[in-house]
């Protein structure tokens, strides 16, 4: 889709050569790259097909559901390398039997919406207002919505969600809340939302000097207070032991999607400089990495 996508199949590409797959003496890789246009994945799908390929690897869930009905035709096996709600987005109906031939690791990216949550609230133990942009059409988007809402009530903290359908409703709704109005930002896994982080998410953060959690170390680099989840590198890799098994014979729903092997709770540093915070020690033991 991306070059967002990158670390995932770099972490691919290396666990096949661990395997034994090298590109370019046993291994021939055909890369497809949309440029974060989502208007282009169709095309490229469809180019796609016509390659005479032995597997085909999804570094994303968009591009996982664009490529599966001509997967599910051809009958070519899907590796997904990242991937979330795939029950509820109805991509598989069971991960242990997905029902078509596709395996790969569910991310589970918007179920830690909650898990996120708690450890802002850790983070940031004042904040009582949480701003959540979300797309009710983009099932990880509103499931991670729902995740954030439940723990929010064992919390005692309100969850100020706000529709969005777009990155122009992302930019008016942002540049139309006033100081005071939220405490702090919590995002939910959403591909336009997550594409305005630099331009719009960000510079309302600090317009409205409040903390922001995110869902990726990545984001974090780019200036979110902190993030939670999977490396897209290692999940790539774990991808990696699920191929083999294709080409080894196993079919592809056979194998079960698997989930992440590891979590990273990842802290900004110049963020949290920025916002005058001081982690807890609570904090301190949960935190595994920090960026400057």
């Amino acid at each position: 889709f991306s070059d967002a996508r990158l670390p995932q199949s770099r972490g691919f590409l290396d666990g096949m050569k661990e395997l034994g797959f090298e590109e370019g003496k046993n291994l021939t890789v055909t890369t497809l790259n949309a440029n974060n246009d989502q208007k282009q994945l169709g095309p490229l799908a469809e180019k796609m097909s016509q390659l005479t390929v032995d597997m085909v690897v999804a570094a994303g869930g968009l591009e996982a559901e664009i490529m599966k009905p001509i997967t599910e035709k051809t009958g070519v096996p899907m590796v997904v390398l990242y991937i979330n709600s795939i029950i509820e987005r109805k991509f598989v109906k069971d991960r242990r039997d997905p029902g078509w031939n596709v395996t790969g690791v569910d991310n589970l990216n918007a179920e830690l919406s909650g898990k996120r949550l708690e450890l802002l609230m850790n983070l940031a133990p004042k904040a009582k207002k949480i701003l959540v942009l979300y797309d009710p059409i983009i099932e990880p988007s509103y499931i991670g919505l729902k995740h954030a809402q439940d723990q929010a009530l064992k919390q005692g903290i309100t969850i100020v969600a706000r529709q969005t359908k777009n990155a122009g409703e992302v930019k008016t709704t942002l540049d139309a809340i006033k100081p005071g109005e939220i405490d702090a930002m919590l995002l939910v896994p959403n591909a336009y939302i997550d594409g305005a982080l630099k331009k719009e998410v960000l510079p309302t953060a600090q317009r409205l000097n409040i903390p922001i959690m995110a869902h990726s170390r990545p984001m974090a680099e780019a200036g979110a207070t902190a993030a939670y989840g999977t490396p897209f590198y290692d999940i790539g890799k774990q991808a990696a032991r699920l191929a083999e098994k294709i080409v080894n014979g196993v079919p592809a729903q056979n194998i079960p999607f698997e989930i992440p092997n590891r979590y990273d709770f990842t802290v900004n540093e110049a963020a949290l400089t920025r916002l005058t915070m001081t982690l807890s020690e609570l904090v301190r033991s949960q935190v595994t990495d920090y960026v400057k």
